[in-house]
């Protein structure tokens, strides 16, 4: 993670405190040959690249725009580059604040798409197997993104920036004359982007090497310019600055007591590298405005308003010179009402035209999703969602999007993009660690294949494997009926070795082993987002026995089981781990014909469902209810419904509450107390919460057993750690840890 820090802090210079005093000393050296009063220069304003830390540059603007200062030509590289993108565009420092305050950084450097946003089988996936990580496979080859994370919500922010630029012949042509920076590692050398794709453009400046995917062409492959001129003022003199304003970034150097791993030796050394480009730079820079941010890092976004001050500040430091630059009431109007001038305006898009490699169903499914918004003023907001719920569905990639006309000068969309990075064979992998009982605690690793356009457009096989404390291979294949996609048939096989853990109140009594290998058939609907319903029948063999303890608890049982079945889960939450907002419900109902030592046939029905209601930025309330029940019957061995355990009254253990009937009742508070860093995982939060439930046709049990719980949810890269305790009643209490399933 040493390199990894690194390279986002756009690998800051190693330059010693004497080094920078003496480029100072030479740019007031500079500083003092300015022009005469009368001739104002061709400012070329040069923005270093830095992460987060570039949000400086935003307080820069700012002073700069309050103390009548035109900037003529604007180049930066990486983070430089986009806040310097943003400006050209025509928007003022506050409009750039605006935007900038209104992203939510985690999610943008994260690089997920909202799970709102994705399709309902992508949304299973998300659940049940939360690990970031992700693997295609291609000619019996593991593919993995060409950067850690692949920049796609990236690429729409900036396309959604430059859409009114977007088929713009020269960015000579934007409000403010714009170039960036980046790095062709085909050929090797810097490329400057001064005309083509303003938002690819951007986005490739900022391709950090090893943490957001390179940019392709036919030709080249971007990654971020501050490899090669990562303060770009050169550049700024070729575009016809006579008068070079370059704003440093200035971070703490490396101290010579810190303890670097391999890695971070690595890290460092090419922070050297970085160095000798920027001082190249600083040293042929007229004014230099340098900004202390030391106490600060490149992932630091949540600070925006402390960076944004620190620029503000840094150029108040430079005003004796700056002033000089200034130029009167007059002069300032003329010169925002000729950038005004270069704004442009979103033209009534009339067709949609899909290009690049995007095989042809899918291009005609984008056609069809983005056919409402045709014919209508361009609402740059759902566009983006829009095409992030095509990216949902795992199928294309490196979407952009921007304007065009045909040959009779007709407005369009046009959209371009790639195949998913992955592939059509997309493994999803599994750690499990259930620590419900420390005394107990089990491990299974697995991991979920899914083959995509197998057999027909839309349809996949998915394949399920888990091994350790239980033993589970499965696959079903999900083919649909009709072009929408939401009429479907869905058999599969699956067999089960799972351990079944009995508990009382002094702890594991009994481990049983529940053998299930069998088949079903499911017909159903699903909607794009947020709505399934299954009707179907499964029969299989069943074979429950014990392993470890008191063998009389149930009977061992084998034969055939067999149910029919109808399931629907609707799912509105806006995240599976840490959900903050939103509701899901699942109810099941189903008539058993046949079922080891139950003795008759009987039905059978639950219903799940729980609510987040927001009380504020950072924190919500919940609200849940399920209840089970087998009706008139009350079938023999092993009951279905178990209370006890993960979110279902965790202060009793798991398993220790086996009924045919119940009710449980539950409420709770849940707060964000901060985040990892976007590239290793989510958010930290704090829950808290109480339970009272029913479980009917049992003895020597508590009349409602209830209880009270609070911990941690840490959602990180192998995917979501609970860590928390719970103190129920009739003297229950419990410390419980899990890593890697879903706790709510």
């Amino acid at each position: 993670m040493i390199l990894v820090g690194a390279m986002v802090r756009l690998w800051k210079s190693l330059l010693s405190a004497v080094t920078i005093s003496s480029l100072l000393v030479g740019s007031v050296q500079a500083e003092h040959d300015l022009p005469p009063p009368n001739q104002r220069p061709r400012i070329g304003l040069v923005l270093n690249g830095g992460g987060a830390l570039g949000l400086a540059h935003i307080g820069v603007l700012r002073w700069l725009e309050e103390h009548r200062i035109p900037v003529d030509i604007v180049a930066g590289t990486s983070m430089g580059g986009l806040v310097g993108g943003v400006y050209a565009t025509g928007q003022s420092p506050s409009e750039v604040r605006t935007l900038v305050e209104g992203i939510d950084w985690n999610q943008m450097l994260s690089d997920g798409v909202p799970y709102r946003d994705l399709s309902v089988r992508r949304k299973e996936d998300a659940t049940d197997y939360p690990m970031s990580l992700q693997f295609g496979l291609r000619k019996k080859r593991l593919i993995t993104q060409e950067g850690y994370k692949a920049g796609q919500q990236i690429q729409l922010l900036l396309d959604k920036i430059a859409l009114p630029y977007s088929d713009v012949q020269s960015f000579d042509d934007l409000p403010i004359p714009y170039a960036c920076v980046a790095t062709d590692l085909v050929s090797g050398k810097e490329h400057i982007f001064r005309s083509g794709s303003l938002g690819m453009a951007m986005r490739a400046t900022m391709s950090l090497p090893g943490i957001f995917a390179p940019v392709r062409t036919d030709n080249a492959i971007y990654a971020d310019g501050g490899l090669i001129d990562n303060l770009p003022v050169d550049v700024a003199k070729q575009m016809g600055a006579n008068l070079t304003l370059a704003v440093y970034l200035q971070t703490a150097p490396l101290k010579v007591d810190e303890r670097l791993s391999s890695i971070g030796v690595l890290g460092r050394g090419i922070s050297v590298m970085i160095a000798a480009n920027e001082l190249r730079s600083m040293q042929i820079a007229d004014i230099m405005v340098s900004v202390p941010l030391q106490d600060y890092t490149a992932m630091d976004y949540s600070k925006s308003n402390d960076l944004i001050q620190k620029g503000y500040d840094a150029a108040q430091s430079k005003a004796a010179i700056l002033e000089k630059l200034s130029v009167d009431e007059a002069t300032w109007q003329q010169y925002l009402a000729q950038r005004a001038s270069r704004k442009r305006t979103l033209p009534i898009p009339k067709y949609v035209e899909v290009s690049g490699a995007i095989p042809p169903h899918d291009a005609e499914i984008i056609k069809q999703q983005l056919a409402p918004t045709l014919n209508k003023p361009i609402n740059p907001d759902l566009l983006t969602r829009e095409l992030t719920t095509t990216i949902g569905d795992q199928r294309v990639s490196n979407l952009n999007y921007g304007l065009t006309t045909d040959l009779s000068g007709v407005p369009g969309l046009a959209i371009r993009g790639n195949p998913d990075a992955y592939g059509r064979n997309i493994i999803r992998p599994l750690i499990l660690v259930d620590g419900w009982d420390y005394k107990n605690v089990t491990l299974s690793v697995g991991a979920r294949l899914t083959m995509l356009d197998l057999g027909r457009f839309g349809a996949e096989l998915r394949n399920d494997i888990l091994l350790g404390a239980e033993y589970l291979i499965s696959s079903e294949y999900f083919r649909p009926l009709n072009t929408s996609r939401n009429w479907f048939v869905a058999p599969s096989l699956f067999g089960d070795n799972a351990p079944v853990n009995l508990y009382n109140s002094d702890g594991l009594i009994a481990e049983y082993r529940n053998r299930v290998a069998g088949g079903k058939g499911d017909i159903g609907y699903v909607s794009p987002r947020s709505f399934q319903f299954r009707l179907g029948y499964e029969a299989a063999n069943q074979k429950l026995y014990p392993n470890v303890g008191d063998p009389t608890l149930y009977p061992r049982v084998s034969g055939r089981e067999g149910d029919t079945h109808i399931r629907i889960t609707l799912d509105k939450l806006d995240n599976p781990i840490t959900p903050m907002s939103g509701y899901r419900l699942r109810a099941r109902t189903e008539w058993w014909d046949a079922k080891p030592a139950a003795g008759t046939m009987f039905p059978l029905g639950e219903v799940s469902m729980i609510g987040f209601k927001p009380l504020s930025t950072k924190s919500s309330a919940y609200l849940a209810a399920s209840g089970g029940s087998t009706l008139w019957e009350n079938p023999g061995g092993l009951p279905p419904f178990s209370l006890g355990g993960s979110f279902r009254v965790p202060a009793y253990n798991t398993n220790e509450l086996l009924t045919n009937q119940y009710f449980l009742f539950q409420g709770g508070y849940i707060r964000t107390l901060g985040a990892l860093s976007p590239l290793v995982g989510g958010k930290v939060v704090f829950f808290a919460g109480a339970d009272i439930s029913k479980a009917y046709y049992l003895q020597h049990a508590s009349h409602l057993p209830s209880d009270g719980s609070a911990g941690l949810i840490i959602n990180t890269l192998l995917g979501p750690i609970v860590v928390g305790g719970a103190i129920g009643d009739a003297g229950h209490y419990k410390f419980f840890f899990e890593i890697g399933r879903a706790y709510f």
